[in-house]
């Protein structure tokens, strides 16, 4: 994030300032066409202010490629655009040039090591990965909390924090059995720091505060604050409560080049409200709050595992094997409660590789434990 907060440059552009260009020799094995955006010296006679950013070609990733596609007039098919582009490289080129860059629309552009990383409105509120981790870095460790997660990539940023300093009781776990059993995930315990029984101050049951930070750069999705609880005794955690969404949509950007000191102040708003909620999440009163709405999950009891846990296959469009690993799960470790099937869908998401996958099902079992009766409409 460092390199790239140095690298990166974003500006707002006049679409009919560019010029579209496919070339066949995108990589250097030249197998894949590239679409590239170009910008002439001069547009209708007068000096084209855009080649102070596009000194020479500049090429498209994969996501901005797809962007440009979806925000040409008329709207042309992104599956469709990339084929075109694979078969015949000149005849995308010629339609970006008709569609994107012959209307009279301003974009912005994002680059980074040289390409086109999105293209987006220029109506987009920019909130950098940089100052979004390092303000909910500060806030939290003033509050006592913890990195327990953190992935990165080219379309989402998500960090979960907890705090071990503020604790709570909610049992999912069946009698002491807890203490002859592993529940979690070897390598996710490992990763994210797993306490003993004899750190656990409220048992099985013991419970704390997390707070999930999500953020997009591209245009993949909003800035958003959840809260969420982490269960101890297997590092469960689900997400319970979204408390800050900061969409991605601010006044029209004038063109030419913004500064991270002028991206920073356009987003000053919403981070002071996500600083705020962020210190509220390790409140104890705030917490208990939190799991006194949840308690009532604990009580709805569940009879019938396999039309539990095909229910929720249904729902999160589970596959037979990581349905069985559920119900496994659910029937195994787990009280057959509303509570412990979400704590079952929580452990399955632990071994998942993808991080928007494991967030889904987190969102889900916080759903399940919030409104029990609602999402097991029709289970006895």
């Amino acid at each position: 994030m460092e390199r790239q907060k140095e690298t990166r440059l974003d500006f707002v552009a006049d679409c009919r300032a560019l010029n579209a260009l496919a070339i066949e020799d995108g990589t250097e094995d030249g197998t894949v066409p590239v679409l590239q955006l170009d910008a002439p010296a001069e547009v209708d006679g007068k000096v084209n202010g855009v080649r102070e950013f596009i000194t020479e070609p500049i090429p498209l990733n994969e996501m901005a490629f797809g962007q440009l596609c979806e925000r040409s007039e008329p709207p042309v098919p992104v599956r469709y655009g990339r084929k075109l582009l694979a078969v015949n490289p000149a005849a995308m080129g010629n339609l970006a040039q008709e569609t994107f860059c012959g209307t009279p629309n301003r974009r912005l552009f994002r680059c980074l090591d040289g390409h086109v990383r999105a293209v987006l409105s220029d109506s987009y509120r920019v909130m950098d990965h940089y100052d979004v981790a390092f303000q909910a870095l500060q806030t939290c460790r003033d509050h006592g909390g913890e990195v327990i997660e953190a992935s990165l990539d080219a379309r989402r940023m998500r960090l979960k924090f907890a705090s071990r300093a503020v604790h709570d009781v909610l049992n999912a776990t069946p009698g002491n059995q807890w203490e002859h059993r592993f529940y979690g995930s070897h390598d996710y315990i490992k990763r994210t720091g797993g306490r003993t029984a004899d750190e656990l101050p409220g048992g099985p049951g013991t419970v704390h505060p997390t707070v999930v930070i999500t953020n997009s750069e591209t245009g993949h999705g909003s800035y958003g604050v959840s809260y969420g609880v982490l269960h101890a005794v297997c590092v469960n955690t689900s997400t319970i409560e979204d408390v800050v969404r900061g969409v991605h949509l601010g006044g029209k950007m004038d063109a030419g080049i913004w500064t991270p000191e002028t991206v920073a102040a356009e987003s000053q708003a919403v981070f002071l409200k996500a600083r705020d909620a962020i210190a509220a999440a390790f409140r104890p009163e705030t917490f208990r709050r939190l799991i006194d709405g949840l308690r009532p999950s604990a009580e709805r009891a569940i009879q019938s595992p396999t039309a539990a846990a095909n229910l929720v296959a249904s729902q999160l469009d589970l596959n037979d094997a990581t349905r069985d690993d559920v119900m496994a799960f659910f029937v195994r470790d787990y009280t057959p409660t509303a509570l412990g099937l979400a704590s079952a869908i929580t452990r399955a998401a632990q071994d998942q590789l993808e991080p928007e996958t494991a967030e889904t099902w987190e969102a889900f079992a916080g759903e399940l434990m919030t409104a029990p009766e609602k999402v097991l409409a029709g289970v006895e």
